[in-house]
């Protein structure tokens, strides 16, 4: 009843809100798309500081549009800005770029379309925002789950922390309802398969244990659909409570439920992101030159064809003359 209360009151504050949103939004694209001083940009994108963006661009350090620049030029965000150091290529993160961390509370789905039309954990989270701009959850939490969420404006860096191949680690707390042995305990380590699908190995660790409730520590590094809930099933255990305490380098760091703050982008993430943006540049970078070797490979084709074509020609010109003089001869002859 009392989510249901809340969640009543979404539509008077988002009526009340949305004309205040709008405003400062509109203030935020003027000021996002003036252009500033090259060295400002890079310490603003958390590349570096002023004072290495201007030694770096006296080294010739620094491309803008593939071009190596030898002043503090102004850029923006529309630039293409490459950023070469000792340690690699550094990438500039968008400016508009934004990371929250939210406490989801239990009774929130995870989608922005519901057919049932539970309450939504994006509407609550553009409240709780001030925002009606877009945003994206990290990987997703189901209805009867809580815990940590990352949340962003940016559905780059969304998809780049949900792959596998990344590997950010997921802590959760789980509660599981029932008989929990070492022998259990011993299987769900090694992992399962359920209706062919592998899961797992898992690190798993009990915390502590109760009567029938034993709380677990579960570590991830990709979280398929009810991943947990579905393993435990398996071992004749049901998930009471499942509680997502940190994602990657982020912590709950104590909110509480529906809490939320403002996260800057870590170090890890601005790697992984560099090597995920990389990885597809490259993919791009191959299907081009595929679609160019497929191009030259069909001229080549056709050049040959032509080449077949003409010759065939000049054999049938040839034969043709031979067989007018070899005529000529014969009349003669006669």
């Amino acid at each position: 009843m009392i989510i249901n209360k809340f969640f009543a009151a979404f539509s008077q504050l988002i009526s009340k809100t949305s004309q205040v949103v709008k405003q400062s939004l509109v203030k935020q694209n003027l000021t996002q798309s003036e252009p500033m001083r090259l060295s400002k940009y890079l310490a603003q994108t958390s590349v570096c500081s002023r004072r290495e963006a201007e030694k770096m661009i006296q080294s010739g350090m620094i491309l803008v549009d593939g071009k190596k620049v030898e002043s503090n030029i102004p850029v923006t965000s529309e630039n293409k800005i490459q950023v070469f150091t000792k340690n690699g290529e550094r990438m500039p993160i968008k400016q508009s770029t934004k990371v929250w961390i939210f406490y989801k509370p239990i009774g929130m789905i995870c989608s922005h379309n519901d057919p049932f039309k539970r309450p939504s954990f994006y509407d609550f989270a553009k409240i709780r925002l001030k925002t009606d701009q877009h945003i994206i959850s990290v990987g997703r939490l189901d209805f009867n789950s809580e815990g940590l969420i990352v949340v962003t404006n940016d559905g780059e860096l969304a998809r780049c922390m949900e792959l596998p191949e990344t590997k950010l680690q997921r802590t959760y707390r789980v509660r599981v309802y029932g008989t929990f042995t070492e022998e259990k305990l011993k299987k769900i380590r090694n992992g399962v398969t359920i209706a062919g699908v592998n899961y797992g190995p898992y690190w798993i660790n009990v915390e502590n244990r109760q009567s029938r409730n034993t709380w677990l520590i579960m570590r991830l590094e990709q979280g398929k659909n009810r991943e947990i809930r579905k393993v435990m099933q398996k071992f004749d255990l049901r998930v009471n409570r499942l509680i997502r305490q940190s994602y990657g380098p982020y912590k709950l760091m104590g909110l509480k439920p529906g809490d939320f703050y403002e996260a800057q982008i870590e170090p890890e993430i601005k790697r992984k992101l560099y090597l995920y943006t990389r990885k597809k540049l490259q993919g791009v970078q191959e299907q081009i030159q595929l679609e160019q070797t497929k191009l030259k490979i069909k001229a080549l084709d056709e050049q040959s064809k032509n080449d077949k074509q003409i010759e065939k020609q000049e054999n049938d010109q040839i034969e043709k003359k031979n067989l007018i003089q070899s005529q000529k001869l014969h009349s003669k002859t006669n």
